[in-house]
């Protein structure tokens, strides 16, 4: 091989072999997902990218899409009036790049000299990663087995590189390979076909739409000697299958391959494909691309990804399954918010978009980027300076009517040189870029602005495209916490006074605890934020009486990491709880996650990695993990909106809780906290991991072995520091059978260079104290029953105006028995139509036939939640978006914050018709429970209005 260092692979029996693949996370072909996820960001797509170029292989074997996008960065509109234009932007979107996507699903044909033509797929192909990176298809027939890949090459190590990032990025070129092995006991002749659209993207933010509506044709297509290039004043693609024939016209060439194999043996067959926005730049990737074999550059991308992620094997005592899908889930959220990243030939940050692909394609999200970019950096933080620098130029809209736009936004880049310095002790690079620290402290000084005048707390308008609630955010002061710990490292760079800073630092866990905390339905908790009274609050926030978690907020749950207080901070413990109950708003029993908003819409993955983060015991974390677990795709990805075991992926892989929980795996449940600043290592973990051996782990700069090992009696430690520095190592051992209620034991020493150590710490055993959020639930009910309607904004069936809202009912009850054989009846106005919902199943067309409906239960267990939900079409001219049908409350709350105690339902129509009021029944054994009325009130535009404003803001 053409390779300096000795391959892991040195040839492909070898690579099938012994390449890592997770047993849990592949997928079989899935023929349903072309047709019914329209959106590119929506489609079982198993991704890879190089840190310029993002490929996507579905489970066809077909190279899916191929996307560059293009270096020029322009403003979009954030918030404003929609003029209907080309595109447009919410208000947490500040910047995008159109992108060169060549959409050419492309796909191999295998045509034998016998008259037989076959796909690269069956029915019982299986695509899956290699080495957790490579996409690939593989396919087992009794005549010949295929594996087709798709791979774009990341740079060798030694190669001259005009970038400063390692190895990054690579090339906008990629390859398309399947290699075919003869298993037929006979020779196998014929040719390989290469055929694949010839269509491309630029831009699109039509979610829900058809993708390939948007597609353009090229208006160029020619052969180019070897190549076939195809030409758009917005993209360029190169086509090349080595060693193959061109025949026909550019436009529908005829391109493929000689197939000769004597019985066992195996051929590779290879298509380079470069896609860039101009054509200039065709050539200079087909130049790297062109130096290795495909193998050869597997080797480079694989021995990068070992260097940097290391070799980990942990144990979780509550197997169920095996531990090892726990790490498997953590490299894929970690890889995965990695394709987000893309740079130019120069290392420049592009963009770092949500998800990816995402349903935006190349535009950068506001409240995304820190925890994407976190989650990356303790494997890559070279990439920490380049988002610093992109996002000092970009952490505020062109153009907004509020100085605190956004302070989640604002104070990213401080938010990201803090965890940099941090990971590696890097204070030369600010040193050396004097117009880099000059505007890091232009955003500190600014940031101050922000802060009321009497309290340590900070407003904002915003988080990202979602209001903050309330104009001092809980989750945006546990931000500007940690932005002010950059900030204060910034002012130490520069020599500079941070008495101000310091004082303010000491403030704040004591401002926000007197304002943003008080009584509730489990004790003392966080309330979501606060408006301290002002006046300006009845004109954007909402009620300071509501109590709120918004299902996006990533940073409350991190408030421990950030140092603000121990994960067992009751107020921050009963936050956790009262966001998995019904006695917030927004949580969703059915898809067992809070909503986005207080008053509803789509159910949150983040509020999944939330409601994990939360955990304060083994057993709520082993749960919590479990429901996680049964939400990722097939690939192991997660997903915005997961509606439904049949709908998990919906809008685009979940960026923003991917990144959360990494960085929640890296530094609460490993325990791995680095201040390489003060070179101080501290190894303390708090979740449900009890034992695990790093081999050359990178946390930042920094290499450590690391085994930790939790037993009755005793936690043992070993660790070898393989740095070139000595580092101070603090190791934290806890209770046997605590998952955060106590705070570890810690011992510290100093590790020289190569120096290992070898620690036990004696443990006693704890025993836990479970509480059940249905029992506190119930014991609020008459009768201890739970049963009724839930939400305020009811959901909508499709994502566009529609006329089918889904009327949920939540059954709980606090007896010592099972319950059999209930029944949740529903009967409305003979105008509408009813079907009934099977739990978590999402009907894409529901079946109706009249206006009442049935659910049965055949058991309900006592202190368990279930939910009975219901399809209801209204009338064609109620069609409406997503707000458009709500209840005048949500009946659980506590503490009860809404203006009508009475429920009713509110439909937003231009009509006055009247409808007969909506009955619920529960029986048990054909016996009636109980029974609920709910009337029905039609409200025109403008008194609909004033009751959803009232609802939000509360009263005056």
């Amino acid at each position: 091989m053409y390779l300096r260092e000795q391959p892991l692979y040195k040839n492909w029996e070898q690579l099938w072999k012994d390449s890592y693949c997770s047993d849990f996370f592949q997928s079989t072909y899935d023929k349903e997902s072309a047709s019914v996820d329209l959106s590119l960001s929506e489609r079982q797509l198993f991704t890879q990218s190089n840190g310029r170029t993002l490929i996507g292989q579905d489970t066809k074997g077909r190279l899916h899409f191929i996307s560059t996008p293009h270096e020029s960065i322009y403003a979009i509109p954030s918030g404003g009036t929609d003029l209907g234009g080309q595109f447009k932007g919410n208000i947490g979107q500040y910047y995008q790049n159109d992108v060169a996507l060549f959409l050419g699903k492309m796909r191999y044909e295998i045509n034998l000299n016998s008259g037989i033509t076959y796909s690269v797929y069956n029915k019982n192909s299986r695509t899956k990663y290699l080495d957790s990176y490579l996409p690939l298809t593989e396919t087992i027939r009794p005549e010949f087995e295929t594996r087709v890949f798709s791979l774009a090459p990341i740079l060798e190590k030694e190669a001259v590189n005009s970038s400063s990032l390692p190895q990054l990025p690579g090339p906008a070129a990629v390859f398309y390979c399947m290699e075919i092995k003869n298993t037929s006991g006979a020779k196998l002749s014929g040719n390989i076909r290469l055929s694949f659209d010839q269509k491309f993207v630029n831009q699109f933010e039509k979610y829900g739409d058809k993708f390939e509506d948007y597609a353009n044709l090229p208006y160029k297509s020619s052969f180019e000697q070897k190549l076939l290039m195809l030409w758009h004043p917005e993209a360029c693609a190169a086509i090349q299958m080595l060693n193959s024939t061109l025949k026909g016209a550019p436009r529908c060439p005829i391109i493929s391959s000689t197939l000769n194999l004597n019985p066992g043996e195996s051929q590779l067959f290879t298509t380079i494909i470069a896609v860039a926005p101009e054509q200039k730049d065709i050539n200079k990737s087909l130049g790297i691309i062109y130096q290795h074999t495909p193998l050869e550059w597997i080797n480079v991308a694989s021995q990068f990804w070992n260097e940097r992620l290391g070799k980990m094997s942990l144990d979780i005592r509550e197997k169920s399954p095996s531990s090892q899908k726990y790490w498997d889930m953590h490299l894929r959220f970690f890889l995965d918010n990695f394709n987000c990243l893309s740079f130019d030939h120069n290392g420049n940050l592009l963009t770092n978009s949500q998800g990816a692909p995402s349903h935006g394609l190349s535009r950068l999200w506001g409240i995304d980027i820190v925890p994407s970019v976190i989650s990356v950096m303790y494997a890559i933080p070279e990439i920490g300076p380049k988002a610093i620098e992109y996002l000092i130029r970009r952490n505020t809209p062109r153009y907004s009517i509020y100085d605190d736009h956004s302070i989640f936004f604002y104070a990213a880049p401080l938010i990201l040189t803090q965890k940099y310095l941090e990971l590696t002790g890097d204070e030369k690079y600010f040193q050396n870029n004097k117009k880099v620290l000059s505007k890091l402290k232009t955003i500190g000084d600014n940031l101050l602005k922000f802060k009321n005048s009497k309290k340590a707390l900070f407003s904002s308008h915003y988080a990202s495209d979602l209001m903050v609630f309330r104009k001092y955010d809980y989750g945006a002061n546990v931000q500007c916490y940690y932005a002010l710990k950059g900030y204060h490292s910034i002012l130490k760079i520069l020599s500079q006074n941070t008495c101000q800073v310091d004082k303010i630092l000491h403030a704040m866990p004591k401002d926000m605890a007197e304002n943003i905390e008080n009584e509730g339905p489990f004790g003392r908790q966080i309330t979501g934020g606060t408006n301290l009274d002002e006046k300006d609050r009845d004109k954007f926030y909402i009620s300071d009486k509501t109590y709120y978690y918004a299902g996006e907020d990533t940073a409350t749950v991190l408030a421990p990491l950030y140092g603000l207080y121990n994960f067992n901070y009751k107020p921050y413990v009963n936050l956790h709880r009262y966001a998995r109950s019904m006695f917030i708003a927004c949580y969703d029993p059915e898809f067992q996650t809070m909503r986005e908003l207080p008053f509803g819409m789509h159910p949150s993955a983040t509020g999944l990695t939330l409601r994990l983060g939360g955990s304060y015991t083994r057993k709520e974390m082993y749960d919590n993990l479990q429901l996680l677990y049964s939400r990722l795709d097939e690939s192991g990805s997660l997903f915005w909106w997961p509606r439904g075991f049949n709908k998990k992926r919906c809008l685009t892989r979940c960026s923003q809780g991917q990144g959360q929980w990494v960085q929640q795996s890296m530094e609460q449940w490993l325990g791995l906290r680095m201040d390489a600043v003060h070179h101080t290592l501290t190894i303390k973990p708090q979740g449900l991991i009890n034992a695990y051996n790093w081999k050359n782990g990178k946390i930042g700069n920094f290499y450590f072995d690391i085994s930790f090992e939790e037993k009755l009696g005793k936690t043992n430690f070993k660790i070898k520091n393989k740095n070139k520095e000595p580092f101070k190592i603090i190791i934290g051992a806890r209770s046997y059978g605590v998952g955060t209620e106590i705070n570890p034991k810690a011992k510290e020493t100093i590790l020289s260079p190569d120096e290992s150590l070898d620690e036990a710490i004696a443990t006693d055993q704890f025993t836990p104290h479970e509480i059940n959020i249905a029992k506190q639930e119930c014991l609020q009910q008459k009768e201890h029953l739970e049963f009724g309607p839930y939400g305020i904004v009811m959901p909508k069936l499709y994502s566009h105006n529609c006329s089918t809202f889904i009327l949920r009912c939540v059954i709980a009850h606090d007896t010592e028995t099972d319950w059999k054989d209930l029944d949740v009846e529903i009967k409305a106005d003979k105008r509408w139509k009813i079907a009934p919902k099977k739990f978590y199943i999402w009907d894409y067309q529901p079946i109706y036939s009249g206006s009442n409906a049935v659910i049965h239960i055949k058991l309900l267990p006592p202190l368990k939640h279930t939910v009975a939900g219901f399809y209801i079409n209204l009338p064609e001219k109620y069609s409406g978006n997503s707000k458009s049908v709500m209840l005048s409350a949500h009946p659980f709350q506590e503490p009860f914050s809404q203006s009508e105690r009475e429920l009713k339902l509110y439909i937003k129509g231009n009509s006055q018709e009247n409808f007969s009021p909506i009955t619920i029944t529960l029986k048990k054994s054909g016996k009636i429970v109980k029974s609920i009325k709910i009337p029905v009130i039609i409200l025109g535009e403008e008194q609909y209005t004033e009751k959803f404003n009232l609802m939000v803001h509360g009263e005056k």
